[in-house]
């Protein structure tokens, strides 16, 4: 016998999946199987379209469900994670540090399977930002080392999973953290969202975002030109043109690769908000052991006192990518152009 809250969830499932979307592909790009996220009866529901070039199409939504899944492993009682589809393994899982059990839910390394590599920093996390110092610190600090998480929450379903983080790392009370991952099937990038929000006046030292930090896995770096184009060069040819043109803290994407082994890891923008910086840019930096990093500087390493209700906040697709002879940024920037034209859905009456 059917109870009430069985009913319920049964007629809204039958609701969702009988329910049609119309949906427009206007960026001139064919589209295969590319999740889009829509609002369905109050809830948000991860649709896979594939789609011609500059069509319209009505669909079922019970027609637009992933040919793969993402799967997840989580131990009870923890933040942290692994994450897999198709095209990579992503570990959100905890560390073990003399001090203790560091969870706070960011990533730690990422395998891309169509190139047989693990990314990683050895000594760190390699999601190392948002990160802070505070004027007066002997050093800094990240939502990397944020342990306790205060409230978390994964939704964990075969089209996508989201794992939200809010709280406070409890060396910085004057700030309120959030951030969020969300994965789908079988496409090689993930979103994080995150947001700082100032909540009692602090002077702030450092503070900078969307670090990735790597051993000595690429041979190359690439961004886009003031003027329009790509610059690609050898991280030893990076260094006088960026003591030339420093690179703006609003650079829409970042990536480094690897020539020989071909694959590639980068950073597309999609939003990004800042109420006070001071000295901003974005870097390209030396780690210890070759590796390497880049990351986007707000406060750089100047006393700046921040009020209550200042915010910081961006959203990024982090993309793993294949290079072609002749064309190292070819697929990346592809999916920085479907990232930056997402497919128009309207949910029809």
């Amino acid at each position: 016998m059917l109870t009430v809250t069985s009913l319920l969830v049964w007629l809204s499932s039958f609701l969702v999946s009988a329910q049609q979307v119309r949906v427009r592909e206007t960026a001139g790009l064919a589209r295969l199987q590319e999740p889009v996220v829509v609002q369905i009866w109050g809830q948000p529901r991860t649709l896979y379209v594939t789609i011609g070039a500059n069509q319209t199409r009505v669909f079922p939504v019970a027609s637009l469900g992933p040919s793969d899944s993402v799967r997840v492993v989580r131990q009870p009682g923890q933040v942290g994670l692994l994450v897999e589809n198709s095209v990579f393994v992503a570990d959100l899982t905890p560390r073990s540090l003399p001090d203790g059990l560091e969870d706070s839910g960011m990533l730690r390394a990422l395998t891309f399977k169509l190139a047989g590599v693990t990314l990683r920093r050895t000594q760190n996390r390699m999601h190392w930002a948002p990160s802070f110092q505070r004027a007066g610190a002997r050093s800094y600090t990240s939502m990397a080392t944020w342990t306790p998480v205060q409230l978390h929450h994964l939704d964990a379903f075969p089209e996508s999973v989201t794992l939200q983080l809010q709280g406070f790392h409890r060396d910085y009370p004057e700030i309120r953290l959030r951030a969020q991952y969300q994965f789908f099937a079988h496409v090689p990038y993930f979103l994080f969202e995150s947001e700082l929000q100032i909540v009692n006046p602090i002077e702030m030292f450092w503070l900078r975002n969307q670090e990735m930090t790597m051993d000595d896995f690429f041979t190359h770096c690439a961004w886009p030109r003031a003027g329009g184009g790509v610059q690609a060069v050898t991280f030893e040819q990076r260094k006088p043109l960026l003591e030339k043109e420093p690179l703006a803290v609003d650079l829409p994407w970042i990536a480094f690769y690897h020539a020989d082994r071909g694959y590639g890891y980068g950073a597309v923008v999609l939003s990004y908000t800042a109420s006070q910086t001071a000295q901003p840019k974005t870097s390209i930096n030396d780690g210890a052991n070759n590796g390497k990093y880049w990351d986007r500087h707000l406060i750089s390493q100047v006393k700046t006192p921040l009020k209550a209700g200042d915010r910081y906040t961006e959203k990024t697709a982090y993309v793993l990518f294949r290079t072609r002879r002749g064309s190292p940024l070819g697929e990346f920037l592809d999916w920085e152009r479907r990232l930056r034209n997402p497919l128009q859905v309207e949910v029809l009456p």
